[in-house]
């Protein structure tokens, strides 16, 4: 007996530590791409934005986004982005924000895994879910896409689901609250699914999560109010022309679980407010629901959580999760890794982005450019201008090519020697 026990947790560990080290593995991989599109000044403005945010919470106690010209809060409520602070004190340069991110990305594997467990999935089916979530091409999209404070909601979602999940409310009130920092409407779902909780689960943790989400989306909407600020977001209407696009989108995010959500039946419905933020979104530039793209974050998350629940039911769907996952992210992958396409060459001008970051005078870049404005954002007084959501977000560049930036901007000059 103490023999089949003791071999039983070798599995168990074996299982764990291979989730592990395909965490460490993911995050090696994404930290250099990351990186290798650093240098080819193709990373978006985000990145700088919140590093510039941090520094400056650093040197003035206040998290105004230079770049933007603007308070963080009139866009969102993401004050999570302070996580970044303590990082950044200690080396303050996009470098760092890029390995936070792909950090908490790639963290949540293993706490999926232990989610997994919590409800009672085999060591083997955890583990199949947490490699399938990292195979994942939404999630290596978001490892390989800019930083927003978004890319804690899944370690945090895990965390929240095992407290939840064990009615531990202590630790259920501390992610709940930790996530409302995330985005505004991270806070809204949560007073949903807490409602939900309340009705079907457990009332006293349900009740709580409601009513603290509640407090948090209060307090900023009162914060708005008296700043005179407003949230950065698109028009709603019940008006959805792109069926056929979106059905192929759940079908990706959904895919690399070998589609084990969809056994939760009418239970599925759950996930309704979080689907119509993103169809139903009227006069945006581009659509929400792109696989890869951050504003699918809190969906995927829920996807994934949800495979995990069925595996602990249904163990058999565990079984063709890995594969599922492996065929898309070979084939529909939205990053580098992906047939045909390559890590990007050197930028000929990141020399002389990277002299604006060391120079610390002030200069314009013009939104087109604002790849170059993340490598010269450690340097505060380095801004980004005529930004707007109908704003190209790069120069037209081939997106899988070595085409150079090639810019013409008075930046290129280089700072004074």
């Amino acid at each position: 007996m103490n023999v089949r026990l003791h071999r039983r947790g070798f599995a168990a560990g074996r299982a764990f530590i291979l989730v592990v080290a395909a965490s460490v593995i993911f995050a090696a991989v994404y930290v250099w791409l990351d990186v290798n599109k650093l240098h080819a000044l193709r990373a978006g403005s985000n990145t700088g934005s919140y590093l510039q945010a941090a520094l400056n919470f650093l040197r003035a106690g206040t998290t105004f986004d230079y770049g933007d010209w603007r308070p963080e809060t009139a866009q969102h409520d993401q004050w999570l982005m302070l996580l970044l602070v303590p990082f950044v004190a200690v080396w303050g340069e996009p470098e760092t924000v890029v390995a936070v991110q792909v950090a908490a990305i790639a963290l949540a594997a293993p706490l999926l895994y232990a989610a997994a467990r919590c409800f009672g999935a085999s060591d083997g089916a955890a583990a199949a879910v947490s490699i399938a979530y990292l195979l994942s091409p939404s999630v290596q999209g978001f490892a390989y896409g800019d930083f927003v404070p978004l890319v804690f909601v899944p370690a945090l979602a895990c965390v929240l689901s095992i407290f939840a999940y064990r009615k531990q409310l202590a630790g259920t009130l501390v992610c709940t609250q930790l996530l409302t920092g995330a985005k505004e409407d991270v806070a809204l779902f949560l007073i949903w699914f807490g409602a939900a909780a309340a009705v079907w689960f457990d009332r006293r943790a349900g009740t709580a999560i409601a009513i603290l989400a509640s407090v948090n989306v209060a307090a900023y909407a009162l914060a708005q109010h008296f700043t005179g600020a407003s949230v950065v977001h698109p028009a709603y209407a019940l008006r959805d022309p792109n069926v056929l696009k979106q059905l192929a989108f759940f079908a990706e995010i959904l895919a690399p679980f070998a589609f084990a959500p969809l056994a939760l039946g009418a239970r599925i419905l759950l996930a309704a407010p979080l689907a119509a933020e993103l169809m139903l979104a009227q006069r945006w530039p581009f659509p929400l629901y792109q696989a890869g793209a951050y504003y699918t974050i809190p969906l995927v998350t829920l996807v994934a959580l949800s495979a995990a629940y069925v595996a602990a039911r249904v163990p058999r769907w565990a079984a063709f999760m890995p594969a599922a996952a492996a065929v898309m992210a070979l084939g529909f992958n939205t990053t580098v890794l992906h047939f045909g396409r390559h890590p990007f060459a050197r930028d000929p001008q990141y020399g002389v982005a990277a002299a604006w970051a060391r120079s610390g005078e002030p200069v314009v870049f013009p939104c087109e450019d604002q790849g170059a404005w993340v490598v010269a954002s450690p340097d505060v007084r380095a801004k980004l201008s005529g930004c707007s959501p109908e704003s190209p977000l790069a120069r037209t560049r081939p997106a899988w090519s070595d085409a150079p930036l090639n810019s013409s901007a008075p930046w290129t000059r280089g700072p004074r020697v």
